[in-house]
């Protein structure tokens, strides 16, 4: 989330990341394009043609690989911490606390969020 928040997407846009369907005057077309890359890509499901043809619409083929790319490392990044419950310091544990969809451990080993 303060990825998110630190590239630019409101909070509505936060709010609408795991929609299944595209929702009204939140996300223009080039936008909900990624966020439907990273959902089907987060789930390791073929990227169809149709998706593709979408992301081509709006996007150069290196935008298309960089998109490609973060969504990649971005899922690397927190597939490890879900794995190991990393420590999360204060300030991000505030700031993911509201909308936390992994569950960090405590500075004392319980659960937080």
């Amino acid at each position: 989330m303060l990825l998110g928040r630190a590239a630019g997407l409101s909070e509505a846009q936060l709010g609408h990341l795991g929609d299944a369907t595209r929702p009204q005057d939140i996300y223009d077309d080039a936008s909900w394009a990624i966020v439907e890359y990273a959902q089907v890509s987060t789930r390791n499901e073929p990227i169809t043609n149709e998706l593709y043809a979408r992301l081509v619409a709006h996007f150069s083929e290196k935008q298309i690989i960089e998109i490609c790319f973060t969504v990649g490392l971005s899922n690397t990044i927190n597939r490890f911490h879900a794995t190991f419950l990393t420590e999360v310091d204060e300030r991000t544990r505030e700031a993911l606390a509201p909308s936390c969809p992994l569950r960090y451990p405590e500075p004392e080993g319980d659960p937080h969020c």
